[in-house]
């Protein structure tokens, strides 16, 4: 009887040391896992993501870039914000007009494109546009941004962004747009062509 009892208490002991053995080999994988996820996240966070960057508004003033000079731009536009995409109003790039509303309410600020970002001027379907205050101005380009589960712990969300490159700047004049907007398509085939012509 003994001997059984010894036999059984040797048993139950080889069941206990089991089970935590599992346990550390259960943990063992979870921790290269983990690793692997790490890995993964590095390398994701380490790849550049860029995004549209859009403003529109009215022209305030213009300077015109100098064509003698090759190696800089001295284009400046300043426009009074009256629409932006996401990425535009989060960038910090747009003062907030309101603090006391949710999200960034950016209608009506101030916005001036500096020297030295090379971008195209559109003046006008023609090219042939001569600026004035109050003329549509509309701003697009492509903005880096920082993933937000990449991004450092507590940083805003203005913080997750880059300077924005700006590529391109189209001036209009108001009633150029109100007359393209007005030859919208009747039932006439003639009309239709005629609203193309005049969009192209």
């Amino acid at each position: 009887m003994k001997t059984a009892g010894k036999i059984s208490a040797l048993i139950g002991a080889v069941a206990l040391l089991a089970f935590p053995a599992t346990g550390l080999a259960k943990k063992g994988e979870h921790g290269k896992h983990g690793k692997h996820a790490k890995q993964s996240k590095a390398k994701s966070c380490a790849k550049l993501h860029t995004v549209g960057y859009q403003v529109g508004g009215t022209l305030v003033s213009m300077t015109a870039d100098d064509p003698a000079t090759t190696d800089t731009s001295e284009a400046t536009v300043t426009l009074t914000v009256t629409s932006a995409n996401q990425h535009a109003r989060n960038s910090g790039e747009l003062d907030d007009q309101n603090a006391d509303r949710k999200g960034q309410q950016v209608k009506g600020a101030t916005y001036t494109i500096l020297a030295g970002d090379a971008f195209v001027m559109k003046l006008g379907d023609d090219g042939a546009l001569v600026p004035a205050a109050g003329d549509r101005v509309k701003v697009k380009g492509r903005i880096a941004v920082t993933r937000k589960r990449c991004a450092d712990e507590g940083a805003t969300a203005d913080d997750r962004y880059a300077t924005p490159d700006v590529t391109r700047v189209s001036i209009s004049h108001p009633e150029d747009e109100t007359a393209t907007e007005t030859e919208t398509p009747e039932n006439e085939a003639g009309t239709e062509t005629a609203a193309k012509v005049l969009t192209q």
